[in-house]
């Protein structure tokens, strides 16, 4: 019988963060233990990806503890032993954690976290965090939307679908949604009022408007939802596809009305129909989002 080892135990005890990455807690310990880089990977025995044991030597942790904080270090079985895993993310999509909350347990440093797609900002502070899903060049902005509350209420919005549709559905749905409105976004020959307003708010500057930038992703992320109402109802998809060709303009109509003010940007209308409706019939498939 092998006898497994025991590593020393690192002498400052740091918390984990709610889902952190693990890349980003043991950066955090090592660091807080005078062990950066190469000194703390020779510490754990040159570890690619610890295992629960092995962080749970370095930091006295409970395993219970581990397991709610560190996605990365659960197994299939762990569910069946805390039931309350069920429902909470898992390793599948990144997102910052808010620098405020962050600050909180002392110098505020980026802290990498798995998060849900709706998991895209943080209330108690109104910053915007991002999700998984509206990426973005910014890795560490702090963008305050406490003067935006259509992104608030947008929020409040993509909870509810969930509730109504299912994690999974809205899911695929504001995937699809985040892609279209970014090309709405670039392909209009107009500005995109509503977009460009929230811009305004959030930077004054329009020569700092880069479509890539976080701002854009936060001030696009209204139209996101609205959109995500529409192709998350499978029954609304069921009546488009088997519309005669004037319906089925006309409520294609009735989505841009809503979300781009009756535009249908050229190169943007097929893909809607194609990628977004037809292609929505057929099931994907992907890990899932959250412990089921």
């Amino acid at each position: 019988m092998t006898r497994r080892r025991i590593r020393r135990r690192l002498p400052r005890r740091l918390a984990p963060f709610p889902n952190e990455h693990l890349s980003s807690y043991l950066h955090r310990l090592g660091e807080s233990n005078g062990l950066p880089g190469s000194e703390f990977g020779h510490h754990v025995a040159n570890a690619a990806i610890p295992d629960r044991e092995t962080v749970h030597d370095l930091t006295g942790l409970p395993e219970r503890t581990l397991i709610f904080a560190l996605p990365e270090l659960r197994t299939s079985d762990d569910v069946a032993t805390y039931p309350a895993l069920r429902g909470r993310p898992t390793a599948v999509g990144s997102s910052n954690y808010c620098p405020y909350c962050t600050g909180l347990r002392g110098p505020a440093r980026p802290v990498r976290v798995w998060a849900t797609h709706e998991q895209v900002l943080c209330r108690r502070h109104r910053i915007w965090t991002g999700g998984p899903v509206l990426t973005c060049e910014d890795r560490w902005s702090r963008i305050d939307i406490s003067a935006l509350p259509d992104v608030l209420a947008a929020h409040r919005r993509h909870q509810r679908l969930i509730v109504r549709f299912g994690r999974e559905q809205v899911r695929y749905a504001f995937e699809d949604a985040s892609h279209l409105v970014h090309e709405w976004h670039k392909q209009l020959p107009w500005p995109f009022r509503s977009i460009h307003a929230r811009m305004a708010v959030l930077e004054p500057d329009p020569g700092r408007w880069c479509p890539s930038s976080a701002i854009c992703r936060t001030a696009e992320y209204p139209v996101v939802v609205a959109v995500t109402t529409f192709l998350a109802d499978a029954a609304w998809r069921n009546r488009l596809l088997h519309m005669n060709t004037t319906d089925r303009h006309e409520t294609i109509g009735y989505l841009t009305e809503t979300v781009t003010d009756g535009a249908v940007p050229a190169g943007v209308f097929d893909p809607l129909l194609t990628r977004c409706i037809e292609q929505r019939h057929h099931a994907r498939t992907g890990p899932a989002e959250t412990v089921i």
